[in-house]
């Protein structure tokens, strides 16, 4: 039986697991996937979590080991952490190897830091998924930040999963990324990241960008895999196969007539209005003569937003869905859109010019709201 003691500091330490706990199964059929994979080698600890989809791995630097190990507990141990400052000692006890049989053993490990201290059993390190190899075919610097924000305003037209392993995810085409299911439409520009090549990511790996605590980092493509990297954090994904929706043959480039509008009355109306609408997915807002409104069964209720102009074609759309590609502007802190339509029954677009596009397909109006 072996005994190896391994130091960190206690603060890293937490960050690090609580960083790649954001990649663990939270509940599944393999245990070993809802725990951290430990590992030391004298310089560094890297701690690693997976679904077998994502992978997110950092390290911290360390003494001690060499020694690899699975934790069991890894959010209660998270927990405890927080009680913890200054040096964290770990020491990894390997259980004895059974006679006849090959050397796989867990073992435990002891945690001290000041006057606290408790054991807890591991499992061993040859159960946890190896993380694959990236042959990148392509190398971009990337703003985390810039690119986490991009992301959280215009997630909300992913497309459900039926809709095709691509449309599910998050397109990178020339220097935008974009958004896509069957109502809706969203996309947002940024000279700063242009690709060489289209790809798609799925959004578990946008998620978490903040792991990187608004950092620069470095995104390597290759043909099944990507990877975020940067300041001691790995986000491995798998990129899925087939191929998505052409965006810029979805987009119409004709437009019949165009506004603008206030973000902030607009979403306020468009509020007002959905209070009265028992059936925001089936009942939709009519927009006529520069009026919003909606009949229910007690009467119409109405709002007249503030315009460039009164649009002379009738239209109505899905509150909700409208309200969606708003927000996605009112996140980026723009105060006017422009509203184009391209006929009665040709999606709405929404756009501030300056890098950021929504689109909302229609839906008929009736003759009286």
């Amino acid at each position: 039986m072996s005994q190896i003691t391994c130091i960190v500091d206690a603060g890293a330490f937490r960050q690090a697991l609580k960083k790649v706990l954001k990649a663990a199964v939270k509940r599944g059929a393999l245990p070993v996937l809802e725990e951290a994979h430990i590992r030391f080698d004298g310089q560094s600890c890297t701690l690693t979590c997976t679904d077998l989809e994502l992978w997110c791995q950092a390290s911290i630097p360390a003494q001690g080991g060499p020694c690899a190990f699975v934790l069991t507990g890894s959010r209660k141990l998270l927990s405890a952490c927080k009680y913890f400052s200054g040096s964290l000692e770990l020491s990894y006890t390997e259980d004895r190897e059974p006679e006849g049989r090959p050397h796989n053993p867990d073992g435990q490990v002891t945690i001290r830091c000041g006057n606290k201290e408790f054991c807890r059993r591991v499992t061993t390190a040859n159960d946890f998924p190896e993380i694959p190899q990236v042959e990148a075919e392509h190398c971009y610097d990337v703003d985390a930040g810039a690119l986490s924000r991009r992301f959280e305003r215009i997630k909300y037209a992913i497309a459900a999963n039926e809709y095709g392993p691509c449309n599910c995810c998050i397109k990178f085409f020339d220097n935008r990324i974009g958004a896509v299911d069957s109502y809706r439409l969203a996309v947002s520009q940024d000279p700063a990241l242009r690709v060489e090549v289209p790809f798609f990511l799925p959004p578990s790996a946008l998620k978490l960008l903040p792991v990187f605590d608004g950092a620069a980092c470095r995104l390597l493509v290759g043909k099944r895999l990507a990877v975020f990297e940067g300041g001691g954090v790995r986000v491995l994904t798998k990129i899925p196969e087939g191929e998505g929706i052409d965006f810029d043959k979805t987009i119409p480039h004709t437009c019949l007539e165009s506004y603008t509008a206030a973000v902030p009355e607009l979403i306020k109306d468009l509020q007002y209005l959905n209070e009265f609408n028992l059936h925001p997915d089936k009942i939709p807002i009519r927009f006529d003569g520069g009026e919003l409104s909606i009949g229910t069964a007690q009467g119409k209720c109405s709002a007249r937003p503030e315009l460039s102009g009164i649009p002379q074609t009738a239209f109505g759309f899905k509150g909700g869905y409208m309200l969606e590609g708003l927000k996605q502007f009112q996140a980026k802190g723009v105060k006017t859109i422009v509203m184009q339509l391209t006929s009665p029954i040709a999606p709405i677009i929404l756009t501030d010019y300056a890098g950021d596009l929504a689109m909302i397909l229609p839906h008929r109006p009736s003759k009286a709201a």
